[in-house]
């Protein structure tokens, strides 16, 4: 705790000099656009976790690195008014979705919740409310891109002159390997679902014999970013809660307490504090269901009976579309692609692939998450890309170095036509 409080004062320390400067504080305009000193604080320390910075001896880095995030921010921002401009729009749910993943992102970053809210000094539900227009902008500019980039192509003259150019410096290419998986997520079984269920019918009844919401609240919710304000969720509108959750409220009179309500989080004593127009304000308790031991040894028996059914990679697709809860992948057959240690994301996962027999389901593999089962059918080694071996890699490297170029190009062009003022550079 005390490292992340020194590394947020090092960040105030070096965009505002002091907290005042830092939240009221302007970083840059970009005609219409106003981007704040504490959007590129937050911004910047978030990044600097994730390239694991460490405040005391990479000072020098992440002053380049606050750097870049104005340049980028101002980027953003230039796109933004030209796909304003263009009446480029994405839709709400677009938005919400995208929020959450950006969340559940951080939090598996930050190591927890409770983690990531004491970094930045928010609740989860504060940082939901100002992320969303940050991604609505985010969203508009990455459809602008995805138009203005989508008629790029890449010769083959061009591919060749662009290695022939880079090739001394083009990154050491690791081995490759062609990997499924089947997920089974870590989830309580009935007998965890139903000791969670009577806690939270006993802590309803207590409430509806006189005991304090609030009080129980900030004793029992699973919920950390309400249980300390007493479990109140502040006046929000429809689709800002999950279906069976805003249906209970949406039902509810003034002050009164619903029955016990069964969302994918688990099971919810919701109050109905307010009503504004189409918003309402609540305050909940929330008891999450825990994965007990018994739990999780049925769900690594499952997976292991899963294993002992498979012969080939046809036998694994099939299991994969039944069983898997990877819902990107079940489809296809639990399809991961081609994936290296360099790339994919799941670091657990991918120091034991090498080691796996090619052609063969691997024994059940526990995670934090759940239970996976791979396949690997096929490596492609590493080494130094040449044109003979790794053509679709440096053609994608070649192409990506063209829109970079465009978008440089376009992004001088149009910045001509805007005020921009950067306070930081």
């Amino acid at each position: 705790m005390i490292k992340k409080i020194l590394f947020f004062l090092f960040f105030l320390f070096l965009i505002g000099k002091s907290q005042e400067d830092l939240i009221d504080g302007i970083a840059a305009i970009v005609g219409e656009h106003v981007i704040l000193k504490s959007d590129v604080a937050q911004l910047t320390q978030m990044t600097a976790v994730q390239q694991n910075l460490d405040p005391r001896f990479d000072v020098e880095k992440l002053e380049k690195l606050q750097k870049s995030i104005v340049t980028s921010l101002i980027n953003q921002k230039i796109i933004l008014e030209i796909a304003e401009e263009e009446s480029i729009v994405v839709e709400d749910r677009e938005v919400e979705q995208s929020v959450e993943q950006y969340i559940s992102q951080s939090v598996a970053q930050a190591g927890s919740e409770e983690n990531l809210e004491n970094m930045l000094g928010k609740n989860v539900n504060e940082l939901r409310r100002e992320w969303w227009e940050e991604m609505r902008e985010q969203l508009i500019t990455e459809k602008y891109q995805a138009q203005f980039f989508g008629s790029s192509k890449i010769t083959k003259d061009e591919v060749v002159v662009f290695y022939n150019n880079f090739k001394d410096s083009l990154s050491y290419i690791p081995n490759s390997y062609n990997t499924s998986h089947i997920f089974l997520k870590l989830v309580p079984g009935e007998k965890s679902r139903s000791l969670a269920y009577f806690l939270a019918d006993s802590i309803r009844n207590v409430i509806l014999d006189g005991g304090e919401f609030s009080s129980l609240a900030k004793t029992f919710s699973n919920d950390p970013g309400s249980k300390m304000n007493g479990g109140e969720l502040g006046f929000v509108g429809r689709g800002t809660f999950v279906p069976t959750f805003e249906q209970a409220a949406y039902n509810l009179d003034i002050m009164d307490i619903s029955p016990v309500v069964e969302s994918d989080f688990g099971f919810h004593i919701i109050q109905l504090l307010g009503k504004l127009g189409d918003k309402i304000n609540t305050r909940h308790i929330l008891i999450s269901p825990k994965v007990s031991f018994e739990d999780e040894e049925n769900i690594y028996q499952h997976a292991l009976n899963i294993k002992d059914s498979i012969s080939t990679y046809s036998d694994f697709s099939v299991f994969a579309k039944k069983y898997s809860d990877d819902f990107k992948t079940k489809d296809i057959g639990g399809s991961l692609g081609w994936i290296n240690n360099r790339d994919f994301p799941n670091k657990d996962l991918i120091s034991i692939i090498p080691d796996l027999d090619i052609n063969k389901c691997s024994v059940p593999i526990n995670t934090s998450e759940g239970v996976h089962l791979l396949f690997v059918s096929d490596i492609k080694s590493g080494g130094i890309p040449s044109l003979e071996n790794n053509w679709p890699i440096i053609e994608q490297m070649a192409l990506n170095q063209k829109k970079i170029n465009l978008f440089n190009s376009m992004i001088k062009e149009k910045s001509e036509s805007y005020f921009i003022k950067n306070y930081i550079n």
